[in-house]
């Protein structure tokens, strides 16, 4: 790009008095509306059904809205309750064999059931009481694992 055209220091004043006002506004008018009263309606039953699919979707989106922003809420709530039990876990698991199994157990049904696609788990009574007798054994939330054994259940 040249650089004589940011050159402003040289700017002419005399060019703005050549330069012509704009031209007025102009609004025009059909003289006469030539439709039948059938198209006039249609015209206005199209307006209307227009209108009409506009508000509906301004209401299906605040509902979608809705039900995003409690999901999110609800998973957010989810994941706080089992945050302690799973770093508590999770610092145990290096040093302890039967935790980590316990672990690699449990991990997937509270992601699952955090993510809401689950709501309870059915095991056998062998796996029950191995994960609940591990996890009585740890310093942590009690809390959770309460919650927790609302969600896994002996089958």
């Amino acid at each position: 790009m040249d650089a004589s055209f940011n050159d402003y220091d040289n700017y002419d004043n005399a060019d703005d008095e050549q330069i012509r006002p704009p031209d007025e506004v102009v609004r025009e008018r059909l003289a006469e509306d030539t439709r039948c009263y059938f198209q006039k309606q249609m015209d206005e039953a199209l307006r209307l059904s227009m209108l009409e699919v506009i508000n509906q979707e301004k209401i299906n989106q605040l509902y979608e809205d809705e039900i995003v922003n409690n999901y999110l809420k609800e998973t957010t709530e989810r994941r706080e309750k089992f945050r302690k039990l799973l770093t508590d876990m999770n610092k145990l698991i290096r040093f302890d064999a039967k935790i980590k199994e316990v672990y690699e157990i449990v991990e997937p049904i509270i992601y699952t059931y955090c993510e809401q696609n689950i709501e309870t788990w059915e095991t056998d009574e062998e796996t029950y009481e191995k994960i609940f007798k591990n996890l009585s054994a740890i310093r942590t939330d009690k809390t959770a694992i309460e919650i927790l054994k609302t969600i896994i259940k002996p089958s």
